[in-house]
């Protein structure tokens, strides 16, 4: 069974009361879900009723929640029951509310340090305290134990699965929507295979991005999209039990055109460039630079093919630092786990972008997702008739079945 233990929860605990110390504040107030889980191990649905962990340089822990979360939250490690405070409700009448339990539990610190990501609402109760805003959990989850690597490894192999189910739902015509509804048997597949799988802490987004709106990233891609010509993109992320991965494949129905197979060469030796470059040490900006260089030699100049940047961190979140980005000041060290997914997009045409989870090792990176990379292997040529006739079932269940299939 995967899972963090209560010593490594305890370690974390230590680290972030050392890094309190060092900042020389009184007092931490981490407010962020992942934040919370991070060091107590504790998932909770917050909605919008704010939960606040309060870390001091010394001592115990102090977590403030509201009233209906008070029993299930014993449950967070290395927090004493009688440490646990509650307030009433969201909102509630003056003396019940968060606010009050919160500047209660405030006391006296003068230097009070708090969460990028907090609430402003929060930030404007406090605002009479002497506020600095500190990284300091982020910074913490930056480098992965051995436990956490597992544990992504993990969502890596589900994310794998993900695009293997993609491309077996695909053939020239194919809906966006029959793609989509393979989520079920990755979700599946993990509740079955995880015993101890915790649902509030577990998720799966996949699809797949058709040509042309492959070309766009962060569109919301139709259940009624066609995969016909161009490059489409398989998108995967997973998060299993807290800890994330994500696997992309740009792949085809129809036979590439010279333009699509173009840009796909391209953005494969731009990833092997930046394979080369991964080592401890290695400054995550250099390692965009050095991508972004070579794509724009390769005639991909304009910041509109680009778009993103070369790749981001993972851990509890699917996004997360290090930022391989040009303006990240970190460098790579042992044991982050970093996404390599340098993208070229092309008005008209499609996108093309793999994207992997990949570990830094001592000596360089080990890839945790392995689907297919090669073209060869990525372009769908066999009409399949079993397969159209499961899409047609889910077209029919989703009341798209009169949709006219594309003949090729």
């Amino acid at each position: 069974m995967l899972r963090i233990e209560p010593d490594e929860y305890g370690s974390r605990v230590e680290a972030l009361q050392t890094a309190v110390l060092q900042a020389g504040l009184d007092l931490f107030i981490v407010s962020a879900f992942d934040s919370i889980y991070y060091l107590t191990g504790a998932g909770f649905e917050p909605l919008e009723r704010p939960f606040f962990l309060l870390v001091r340089p010394h001592g115990t822990m102090t977590l403030i929640v509201p009233k209906l979360d008070h029993e299930h939250m014993k449950k967070a490690h290395g927090v004493l029951p009688e440490n646990i405070h509650t307030y009433w409700e969201y909102p509630a009448p003056n003396g019940r509310c968060w606010s009050d339990r919160l500047c209660e539990q405030i006391d006296d610190a003068q230097s009070i340090g708090i969460e990028p990501t907090l609430r402003q609402e929060v930030v404007n109760q406090i605002s009479g305290y002497s506020l600095r805003v500190e990284p300091l959990v982020e910074r913490l989850r930056l480098v992965k134990s051995r436990a956490e690597v597992k544990m992504i490894e993990r969502a890596a192999m589900y994310a794998d699965y993900g695009v293997e189910r993609l491309l077996a739902a695909s053939y020239y015509s194919a809906m966006v929507a029959e793609g989509f509804a393979e989520t079920r048997k990755v979700t599946s597949r993990i509740i079955r295979e995880v015993h101890d799988w915790e649902p509030l802490t577990t998720k799966v987004i996949m699809a797949t991005w058709a040509a042309p709106g492959s070309a766009m990233p962060h569109s919301v891609p139709d259940l009624c999209d066609r995969l016909c010509d161009g490059p489409h993109v398989a998108m995967v992320l997973t998060r299993v039990n807290g800890y994330a991965a994500e696997s992309e494949r740009t792949y085809f129905t129809a036979p590439p055109s010279t333009e699509a197979t173009k840009a796909f060469d391209a953005m494969t030796e731009a990833r092997r460039i930046a394979f080369e470059l991964i080592r401890p040490g290695m400054a995550c900006s250099e390692l965009d630079g050095r991508v972004n260089d070579f794509l724009r030699k390769e005639g991909y100049d304009s910041e509109e093919q680009r778009l993103h940047r070369t790749g981001h961190g993972f851990g509890l979140g699917n996004h997360e630092a290090p930022w391989i980005a040009g303006g990240c000041d970190d460098r790579l060290a042992e044991n982050m786990v970093i996404s390599i997914e340098p993208g070229i997009y092309l008005e008209g045409l499609g996108g093309v972008r793999h994207s992997d989870t990949v570990l830094v090792t001592y000596d360089g990176f080990r890839l945790m997702t392995r689907s297919e990379m090669e073209l060869g292997s990525l372009v769908i040529r066999k009409w399949k008739p079993l397969t159209w006739g499961k899409g047609w079932m889910v077209r029919r269940a989703l009341g798209l079945a009169r949709r006219t299939r594309v003949e090729k």
